[in-house]
């Protein structure tokens, strides 16, 4: 992941109402700045952070660094799991940082959406720029039930797309 522009980070994380048991899920496959951030976040404001990491490396670093936090949870990840998290755990918010492999994308957002309570959203960084990917994403998203999708132009480097978890919407 390349680098982001602590103002943007702020204003991202902004989003997040302080509502006590918040629970947010991260996937990451590399990027220290955005994991750190997240971590600090989630310890001022006394909620739970799970960080699913898809690259190994990335993950042993991240788990030794973490493993004295009891509010933080790291993981590694591969798409072609049936689940995401292995308990029923349902999260408010979650972040992907991770650069989600084009044959697992329209898939992702079906089983992500099972981790997900109603309400919750979706935050996806996206290349900027890449106006196929974005729009593919959306479509993604639709199918998998999401709906109120955007986008936010706030880093240099990467595009924000965030939709929501409705119940009650598509079949």
């Amino acid at each position: 992941m390349k680098n982001l522009e602590q103002k943007s980070i702020e204003q991202l994380l902004s989003i997040i109402p302080n509502h006590p048991a918040t629970a947010i899920l991260h996937i990451s496959d590399g990027g220290d700045e955005f994991c750190d951030r997240l971590k600090d976040f989630t310890a001022q404001n006394d909620y739970e952070y799970r960080l699913n990491i898809t690259d190994r490396d990335f993950f042993e670093k991240k788990k030794i660094e973490y493993e004295s936090y009891d509010w933080c949870k790291v993981n590694l990840m591969r798409y072609e799991q049936r689940r995401y998290v292995t308990m029923a755990k349902m999260y408010d918010f979650v972040f992907v940082t991770a650069n989600v492999p084009k044959p697992h994308q329209e898939e992702f957002g079906k089983r992500i959406n099972s981790h997900m309570k109603n309400g919750a959203n979706i935050i996806l960084f996206l290349p900027k720029g890449d106006r196929k990917s974005k729009y593919q994403w959306y479509e993604y998203l639709d199918e998998a039930l999401f709906v109120a999708t955007n986008s936010i132009d706030m880093f240099e480097n990467y595009e924000i797309v965030i939709s929501k978890k409705m119940h009650g919407w598509g079949n």
